[in-house]
């Protein structure tokens, strides 16, 4: 698997469930797969095929989006097509039937109404999975019901003991178990990820549709295209998708449209600009959806209120799905919360109507909150999810709580003596004194609160009502095509506790949009809404490392235009990045950067180094650059206990945000407390458990840790790690806490589980969560699955002779044969620190790759000295010619075989 990935993909490791989902899926088994979108679900069907030398089979919705996954695959050597509507090569079919290609997409309607002769064809060339992306299309209770999804089942007749592969990013328990049962899965292996975007920036900011506004939109939106970097803008209107479009263009922007009225080929012509960076704006109508696989899309914004939760989820994951920062901007206005009837009138049925509704008015909390937008959103599709993100606007604002208890006890009481019957405009009018017809005709100007309201506009108590709303003190009803909000039960309690108006306090952080209704007596944006801050800048770039970037950029744009594709299938935005930071000089250093597969180093490798060596001359930088120097040990014990440190990533202020960051060095660096870190430079502080889970966050993502400090600090023992370690195998997962967290004493804390479960990631030894040092810590043998034909044969050049490498099949390397059907065991030593590694023999080829091979994980220095017969420079020069032949890599400064 790991030869596969690297060798067609260019990573090293695998993300977080994919290794053990295509496990699964090799053992025959269906799965149900939710993860975030740009985490990797599609690795998890494209590498069981090039495993198995067998066919995968993927549905998927949209032609747009299955053509570009397939111009994706083709540029990483993968045998790849679709079939749909607009396929114009009639022998596509011809070939898909014999086995031809590693991974073949097609539509819902196209894969129902193929022949049962094609599908018994197939399978007797072989199938090894038939996967189903964009699965909440199957429910009835997901936000985009697709009807031809739901005929899928009877596909699993044809395909008798075929693996079913259910894939999505958005879709909640009930969804999951409509997806399961119209799919028939027999015992599905279920992966629920966290549906955390940690790279996303969300905020959400009222508008109108001026012109004006239009007009700042438009600077803001400069920006980003200004510095080469995409935005999608989803419009609710093809009206205003068109108005938006003509002020973008009018002012010089670069920018395409896209709506359902236009003609396939005007909409296909379109998409084609969008992804190959001929145009660097896309607006768009929700018609647009699904249907991009771009990865490297550093802006969504959204132009009006989304009619769900989930529609919004999977809009705004288009962006960032590289990992990169990026921003998700919501702009809406009060008529826009109208539209649920509107969108109601889509429904078939009652439980459609229902979930369109609940949906509808889950987007509407999102846009009113005050509090983190992120945790809102994690905790809707069930994700425990207890602290404030620090990267979203509600988070990064300055604090403006106030006891609301008045203004708040006025609002209820007159919604509640006006009797639930209205919306929010008439009891507001109420409160600010008006003796409108309807008002005095329902005598309502005779309420004790008649007039009591008017210290504020209407538009401010609008926006209370709306954060009301969102905390669920007043419940809104649609009925038919009205809306009628009446007092919740929450709401019901705060009056019966309040002592008339001079009750408890109850404090409420201000929406952006009260606080400028009280300044200014309006909420128009502001210039610079977006805070676009440029990645670069953020990564900490030198002015002359951004200026290779940006030449990087231009000569892979060259390249893609030369070859007809789009840039981001030549290499995505990391790797380029990664180029301009580390400067490699040759192939073997190209070949050892993650994104960097077998097929980019056959076609490419020449032209970025020759580019990259010309340039950094040009800019006076210097080549071969190691962004990531492991920092010194300050406590060698530690050192051992932990093992080899991963390195720290060049781009972690855009990885973690400067929240997380600042809250790490302060600990680290300056050895602060929790608590301390909670008030730094801070007018209200964060709470300590929200500092723990930004150090956690960073200890993930390599930055240095001292655990034994870090523990004592938390107060995680030994026997408290023992106790967590008995109730995860009571329970049986470590995707939630709160299963594991009933499982323990009281005095047992959530941070104590979140350190205990980091540690447990890491692969740290247990010796952390003592205060004993890790003196005299042995090397330890531990058993691993690899490939009992890793011994070959040597032919008479000393060349193994099953390590016949090729282009066509990168998995077959020097030294190692594939054989995926006798599995077996070989032992690994881990040399710990101070550990022996030494001898007098002369390095070759075969001994440097036998010496990696038996230890798994060996740095430059223990090969060196092993080799003592031959000079540092020969062994380094064999390491770095077996680099690029994929036959091993460096991971966090040891190499190991592929």
């Amino acid at each position: 698997m790991e030869a596969a990935l690297k060798g067609y993909f260019g990573y090293s490791t695998f993300r977080p469930y994919q290794r053990e989902i295509i496990q699964k899926v090799l053992d025959g088994r269906d799965c149900l797969v939710v993860m975030a979108t740009g985490s990797g679900k599609s690795i998890c069907y494209q590498i069981p095929p090039l495993v198995t030398k067998k066919t995968a089979v993927v549905v998927s919705p949209l032609l747009s989006l299955m053509q570009d996954q397939v111009m994706s695959l083709k540029q990483k050597g993968v045998k790849s097509e679709y079939l749909g509507s607009t396929q114009t090569n009639s022998s596509v079919s011809n070939e898909a039937e014999k086995g031809t290609f590693d991974v073949l997409y097609m539509t819902p309607e196209k894969a129902i109404s193929l022949p049962s002769r094609f599908w018994s064809n197939l399978q007797a060339s072989g199938i090894c999975l038939l996967a189903v992306d964009e699965a909440h299309c199957i429910s009835e209770w997901g936000h985009d019901f697709r009807t031809e999804y739901k005929q899928l089942h009877s596909l699993r007749n044809l395909l008798v003991g075929v693996p079913f592969v259910a894939l999505t990013a958005t879709a909640t328990e009930r969804v999951r178990q409509d997806i399961s049962t119209s799919l028939v899965l027999c015992s599905p292996h279920v992966v629920v990820g966290s549906f955390d975007r940690h790279n996303l920036f969300y905020g959400v900011k009222t508008c109108n549709r001026s012109m004006s506004f239009i007009s700042e939109l438009v600077k803001d939106v400069s920006k980003r295209s200004d510095v080469g970097e995409s935005t999608i803008i989803y419009c609710t209107t093809i009206r205003d998708t068109e108005q938006v479009h003509e002020a973008l263009v009018t002012s010089g922007i670069k920018t395409g449209i896209y709506h359902g009225q236009m003609g396939s080929r005007a909409r296909e012509e379109s998409h084609r600009s969008f992804i190959r960076d001929e145009v660097l704006v896309m607006v768009a109508t929700i018609a647009f959806g699904m249907g991009i696989d771009k990865p490297d899309v550093r802006c969504v914004i959204h132009y009006g209120c989304p009619k769900s939760l989930e529609s919004y989820y999977q809009e705004s994951g288009r962006c960032g799905r590289d990992g990169l920062p990026s921003i998700c901007w919501l702009y809406y206005q009060r008529s826009d919360i109208t539209k649920a009837d509107f969108y109601c009138s889509e429904a078939k049925n009652e439980t459609q109507r229902k979930a369109i509704m609940d949906s509808f008015m889950a987007a509407q909390k999102y846009c009113l909150l005050a509090t983190c937008r992120r945790r809102f959103l994690l905790q809707y599709f069930g994700e425990e999810w207890n602290i404030d993100c620090g990267n979203c606007d509600n988070c990064t604002a300055v604090k403006n709580e106030r006891d609301l208890s008045k203004e708040v006890f006025l609002l209820l009481s007159c919604i509640k003596s006006c009797g639930g019957r209205w919306g929010l405009n008439l009891p507001i009018d109420v409160l600010r004194g008006s003796r409108a017809k309807k008002i005095v005709d329902n005598n309502y100007d005779k309420l004790q609160m008649h007039g009591r309201g008017k210290d504020y506009s209407s538009n401010w108590w609008k926006a209370l009502g709306g954060l009301l709303i969102a905390h669920d003190y007043l419940k809104e009803t649609v009925r038919d095509t009205f809306r009628f909000v009446s007092v919740s039960p929450k709401g019901v309690k705060f009056l019966s506790t309040a002592d008339k108006i001079d009750g408890a306090p109850l404090v409420f952080q201000l929406t952006a949009e009260m606080i400028e209704l009280e300044e200014h007596g309006s909420s128009h944006h502001k210039e610079g809404g977006l805070n676009l801050v440029p990645t670069l800048e953020s990564e900490k770039f030198s002015e002359d490392e951004s200026k290779l970037y940006q030449r990087l950029l231009n000569v892979r744009m060259k390249i893609a235009q030369d070859i007809g594709t789009a840039p981001y299938a030549v290499c995505g935005d990391q790797t380029i990045r990664n180029f301009a930071k580390m400067r490699p000089s040759t192939g073997a250093r190209l070949a050892n950067i993650d994104g960097v597969n077998q097929h980019f180093i056959s076609r490419f490798s020449n032209i970025f180094i020759q580019n990259i060596a010309e340039l950094s001359k040009e800019l006076n930088l210097p080549l071969d650059n190691s962004p990531f120097p492991p920092p010194p040990p300050t406590n060698p014990a530690a050192e051992n206990i932990a093992g080899i440190p991963k390195p720290v990533q060049n781009n972690l202020p855009g990885i973690l945000g400067d929240a997380k960051l600042t809250a790490w060095e302060l600990w680290h660096k300056q050895e602060y407390s929790f608590l301390k870190i909670a008030y730094f430079r801070r007018a209200v502080p964060i709470k300590e458990q929200t500092v723990i889970a930004y150090i956690l966050d960073a200890a993930r993502e390599g930055c240095e840790m001292d655990w034994s400090r870090f523990c004592r600090e938390v107060g995680l023992t030994p026997d408290i790690a023992t106790a967590i370690r008995l109730a995860i195998s009571k329970v049986g997962s470590r995707e939630k806490m709160k299963p594991i967290k009933e499982e323990l004493p009281e005095n047992v804390t959530y941070d104590m589980i979140k350190t205990f479960l980091t540690i447990e990631g890491c692969g740290l030894s247990e010796q952390v969560f003592g205060n004993g040092t890790a003196d005299g810590v042995s090397s330890r043998i531990a058993e691993s699955p690899i490939s009992s034909c890793h011994a070959s044969e040597a032919g008479g050049n000393g060349v193994p002779a099953a390590a016949e490498a090729s282009d066509a099949n990168p998995s077959a390397k020097r030294g190692q044969t594939v054989c995926a059907e006798e599995p077996a065991t070989k032992l690994q030593r881990t040399y710990e620190h101070g550990a022996e590694l030494t001898g007098t023999a002369t390095a070759t080829v075969d001994s440097v790759l036998d010496l990696v091979a038996s230890c798994n994980g060996v740095s430059l220095e223990d090969v060196a000295k092993h080799f003592k017969g031959s000079k540092r420079e020969s062994v380094l020069e064999i390491l770095e010619g077996l680099e690029s032949e994929f036959t091993i890599y460096k991971k966090n400064g040891n190499y190991m075989v592929l």
